[in-house]
């Protein structure tokens, strides 16, 4: 652990990796490298709790909401990692496994090359799809687990985990980078390589199209409420409001940087785990706090606050909930814990 002077942060520390992924649950935050280093750190004061590394690399880190156990993906399979016992359990082996999601402490899913399998808490596989026409890029449960959306080249598919459960193709012609779901599950959103968000209805046969955006997008999430929506693609973050029908016929609110430079790209995205309050990590080491709701559409809207000023460039966020701290990761390897309380000040 390594004090600093920044204000609201309880501790620094540091990965011998350039971090890819951050989530946390418990008393754990999970810190993973692209080259393959995974660091298990105390979330209440960074102290280093377990780490292990695999060959290969790794592209994903999702931690179930006890902290005990961490499914960990990349380049050349899965593996669902126990920080306390070290135990480390192969889950798939040579295979581009892109994203893993828990639905519950009991159960999580995992994106394996073509298909997705469902797995329980001890690693035990309890259900594999069908073979999809490509490899598929992320999934999302749907308010609960009796569903899952999964993206691949073509559209989203709806499918029940279940033995001759139902299936649902919901058609789009292009590559899918990212999708997010409602908590209802009502709303299904994917980020695209032709610079597009679509928008699906899980429950009609409704598809909306967002253009115009200068870069693909690859980055799409929803509030804890299902109110609003942000998505990367732009300069600035796209903050969409799906209340009421939804965002037809509306604009999004436009949160920008602090620093108007060519290296104030979005470097992630994170939503507060109670509230519509956004942080967002830019290329140029910013962390600011925003309240979409404040915002007009198609404006641009300003920070409520500055978390950290320009340095490195960030790699991930993520809010830890309990208690509430918003965890940073930077280019250099440097965590950080910051102490945000619910009205976005120090």
């Amino acid at each position: 652990m390594l004090m600093t002077s920044i204000p609201g942060m309880l501790w620094k520390s540091r990965i011998d990796d350039a971090p890819v992924a951050l989530d946390s649950a418990g008393e754990i935050c999970v810190v993973v490298g692209s080259e393959g280093e995974v660091s298990a750190l105390s979330a209440m004061d960074g102290t280093l709790v377990s780490r292990t590394r695999i060959d290969g690399g790794l592209v994903w880190g999702a931690v179930d909401p006890r902290g005990r156990r961490v499914v960990l993906t990349g380049p050349f399979g899965a593996w669902l990692w126990e920080p306390h016992t070290a135990n480390l359990t192969s889950l798939s082996e040579g295979q581009w496994c892109a994203r893993a999601y828990w639905v519950s402490e009991e159960r999580f899913a995992v994106a394996i090359g073509r298909s997705i399998a469902v797995f329980n808490r001890a690693g035990d596989r309890l259900w594999t799809s069908d073979q999809y026409a490509s490899t598929v890029t992320d999934l999302a449960w749907l308010g609960g687990w009796h569903k899952l959306a999964v993206a691949s080249y073509g559209g989203v598919n709806i499918v029940e985990p279940r033995s001759a459960g139902v299936v649902t193709h919901m058609p789009f012609k292009g590559s899918l980078l990212a999708i997010a779901a409602s908590p209802n599950g009502r709303w299904i959103v994917s980020g695209n390589q032709d610079s597009t968000l679509q928008v699906f209805r899980s429950d009609k046969d409704t598809r909306l199209e967002m253009e115009g955006y200068p870069f693909k997008i690859s980055r799409v999430a929803f509030d804890s409420m299902g109110r609003y929506l942000a998505n990367d693609g732009a300069p600035e973050v796209s903050v969409w409001d799906f209340g009421g029908n939804g965002p037809r016929g509306r604009a999004p609110v436009l949160l920008t940087s602090a620093t108007e430079s060519e290296g104030a790209d979005i470097a992630d995205f994170a939503w507060h785990p109670s509230q519509p309050m956004l942080a967002v990590g830019w290329g140029s080491g910013e962390v600011l706090l925003y309240m979409p709701s404040k915002g007009t559409e198609g404006k641009p809207l300003s920070a409520i606050r500055e978390v950290l000023g320009s340095g490195p460039d960030i790699r991930a966020l993520h809010w830890h909930a309990d208690p509430l701290l918003l965890l940073v990761a930077d280019s250099e390897g440097s965590v950080f814990a910051l102490d945000v309380d619910e009205e976005g000040t120090p």
